[in-house]
């Protein structure tokens, strides 16, 4: 107790206290938790934590990668996506709207006039030209004298065969009466049988001779009629090259005779194109002289071989010429009718896809109005996150008509010029193709007419046909018509 009160006593602050051992030293308390113990281990506390820390991260990181792995794809994944976004993508392209036209082909050459008959004129015999009766292009009827020889020299011989004629007809009627009387004489017995038969040779040859001078009159009277160039038909001298004077032999060229009645249009046909023509075919023939005046004619005559270097045949079109307006010579530019039809549906050649029997055209689909989702929106900035994107979409005034393969969106403002209630399109639906069989009744380069398969007003693809297939999303850019 006493113990207690000098300096035991619990509530004296501030004073030490002595605890002293039974056995009198001093008392020893024991050590507090993880004092001495952490100083001896503290280089394998911090290994341990260490360790601890890095089992920690590599966990953390596993999870983080995982976590990226799962949203960002792979390189392969991407061109997947790519390749895939690209392919179902629409398809950019040109349209022609399906029309009906007077659909003609022609083929288009150039060639030269030809008179229905052109013949070049000469003398069968040599002489002097004494007249020349008509000029070039003036006209004359058949059988007119053109050109004349002179006739003198053929004159005097035509007398003087005829002088001989006569006389060897005197002598053949003398000999002849001697005949008859030398047979009286041989009845009566007054001569031998060989005086007579020796009169009638003489008779045969005084005969011979008589039709000899016959023929040799003839002869000149032809002569004279060769001294004479007559017209072989109706026609006009397209040219004389001779002048009155003259000498000529029968090589030399007088002139051209040319019927021009009627004319050809005579042109050549390359190899190629030899199986577009035939007999009887329409065409149209023009001539500079006449640049507003169409001659129409038909196909007359075809060469049937291919000859020179250039390997082409010769064909002529008949046309009539009754005023004279075409001469031979003319330069003429020749449209030959190979097919024609009216009121022919008509599309580009190049719009027909498809081999040899199996053609087809990718037909676009009219484009829908795309149906929306009455979907109500609230107004005012309380609308949240949907009246945001609402306010956005929202146009402030009314758009132009939007471009073809595309749906514009409008929307409606409240009182408050804030976005109200209004009809939001969810799904826009885009345009597609429709493969389609054609049957074709006839195709030039620029244009294919066609007998079944399309309708008037009908779209048809133009271009991108690479990437094209039926049932196909496409865009289009913009719509042609034909221009025929």
């Amino acid at each position: 107790m006493n113990d207690m009160k000098n300096g035991g006593q619990p509530g004296n602050a501030g004073q030490k206290l002595n605890i002293k051992h039974p056995s009198g030293g001093p008392v020893r308390m024991p050590s507090l938790p993880g004092g001495d113990w952490f100083s001896r281990n503290k280089k394998r506390v911090v290994i341990i934590g260490v360790v601890l820390g890095l089992i920690a991260a590599f966990f953390v990181a596993q999870t983080v990668a995982k976590h990226f792995k799962k949203g960002k794809p792979s390189l392969a994944d991407t061109m997947k996506q790519q390749q895939q976004a690209a392919k179902d993508a629409p398809v950019a392209v040109k349209g022609f709207k399906v029309g009906r036209f007077n659909y003609e082909d022609s083929l288009n050459v150039l060639g030269t006039i030809k008179g229905a008959l052109e013949l070049k004129l000469s003398f069968e015999i040599p002489g002097m030209i004494s007249s020349i009766n008509y000029k070039a292009g003036e006209k004359y009827e058949e059988g007119a004298l053109l050109v004349s020889l002179r006739q003198d020299d053929i004159l005097l011989r035509i007398k003087r065969a005829q002088a001989a004629f006569n006389k060897a007809e005197a002598q053949a009627k003398v000999a002849e009466n001697e005949v008859a009387e030398n047979e009286k004489l041989l009845k009566m017995g007054a001569i031998p049988e060989s005086t007579l038969e020796k009169k009638k040779l003489e008779m045969d040859a005084a005969k011979y001779e008589a039709e000899a001078q016959r023929l040799e009159m003839k002869a000149n009277e032809a002569m004279l009629e060769k001294s004479n160039l007559y017209a072989p038909s109706l026609g006009m001298l397209g040219e004389v090259n001779v002048e009155e004077g003259e000498t000529i032999s029968q090589s030399t060229l007088i002139g051209t005779h040319i019927n021009v009645e009627f004319v050809y249009a005579e042109f050549g046909i390359v190899e190629r194109d030899v199986q577009k023509i035939s007999l009887g075919q329409k065409a149209k023939v023009f001539v500079d002289a006449y640049p507003d005046k169409t001659f129409d004619g038909v196909i007359e005559n075809i060469a049937p071989q291919i000859t020179g270097t250039s390997r082409t045949s010769t064909a002529k079109v008949r046309v009539e010429n009754p005023e004279g307006l075409l001469m031979p010579g003319m330069f003429a530019r020749v449209r030959v009718l190979l097919y024609s039809k009216k009121d022919a549906l008509v599309v580009p050649t190049d719009a027909i896809q498809g081999g040899e029997g199996e053609k087809f055209v990718y037909v676009i689909k009219p484009i829908e109005a795309a149906k929306a989702e009455v979907a109500p929106v609230p107004g005012g900035i309380q609308g949240g996150l949907p009246m945001l994107a609402s306010a956005a979409l929202a146009p402030k005034k009314p758009e132009k008509a939007s471009k073809p393969g595309k749906v514009e969106m409008t929307g409606k403002t409240g009182k408050d010029g804030k976005p109200g209630d209004e009809k939001q399109p969810k799904k826009i639906e885009e345009s597609t193709v429709e493969k389609r069989p054609v049957t074709i009744g006839y195709t030039r380069t620029d244009y294919s007419q066609i007998d079944a398969g399309l309708s008037e007003g009908e779209l048809v693809v133009m271009t991108g046909f690479e990437r094209l297939e039926d049932g196909k999303k496409i865009r289009l850019i913009e719509t042609q018509e034909a221009e025929l």
